[in-house]
């Protein structure tokens, strides 16, 4: 790969050979990131920005928009996903829906609420660095338990206000933690094709 440096040397040994054994430019520079690139190429292999058609340089700010749309996008669902993570852990350290249990096994339910919300707590807090994984392995873990839940106690769900009420809430949170999931997805595909851009 040729270097600004390296393109210096060759322009003063170039200007140094007699004028008919001159060669043309060595390269172009990208008018975008600096990037040095060989004269053969069309775009640059660092930013894909165009150096020799400059009448798609509107085709590449409007993809550029486009893509930085996306990534605002998904970005939100991400974030949003996350406070969501954050809102079942609290949820579930403070015990506000375990005051109304009325169950003999009422101090194991209390320890595994309070694991699952560490267990939430930690996926939220780990979704800052790796989205994708944190938030599909909660997804996971809701849906299971949605489904013991809602199966467990299915005819109270489908017939009563309160199951009724939970199923929705439970539906609510696998949404917008699928959400959550998809933009993780979309970001890191973006962020893929950066890092291709930047080491080509």
């Amino acid at each position: 790969m040729l270097t600004a440096k390296n393109i210096a040397y060759l322009q003063k040994l170039n200007n140094l050979l007699p004028l008919g054994e001159r060669s043309q430019t060595l390269a172009t520079i990208c008018n975008h990131c600096s990037y040095v690139n060989e004269t053969a190429y069309s775009y640059c292999t660092n930013c894909g920005f165009p150096l020799k058609n400059l009448e798609l340089v509107s085709v590449y700010n409007d993809r550029q928009r486009q893509r930085n749309h996306f990534l605002f996008k998904a970005e939100t669902a991400v974030t949003f996903a996350r406070v969501v993570l954050y809102v079942i852990a609290a949820f579930l350290a403070l015990g506000i829906f375990f005051i109304f249990v009325q169950s003999a096994q009422k101090y194991v339910i209390v320890v595994m609420a309070a694991l699952l919300s560490s267990l939430f707590f930690f996926l939220a807090f780990w979704s800052q660095r790796k989205p994708f994984t944190a938030l599909l392995t909660a997804f996971i873990i809701l849906i299971v338990f949605s489904a013991i839940n809602i199966l467990g106690k299915l005819q109270q769900s489908v017939t009563t206000l309160e199951g009724m009420t939970g199923m929705l809430l439970c539906i609510a949170l696998l949404f917008i933690v699928l959400r959550g999931v998809q933009g993780a997805y979309r970001i890191s595909l973006i962020k893929e094709e950066l890092q291709i851009k930047h080491d080509a």
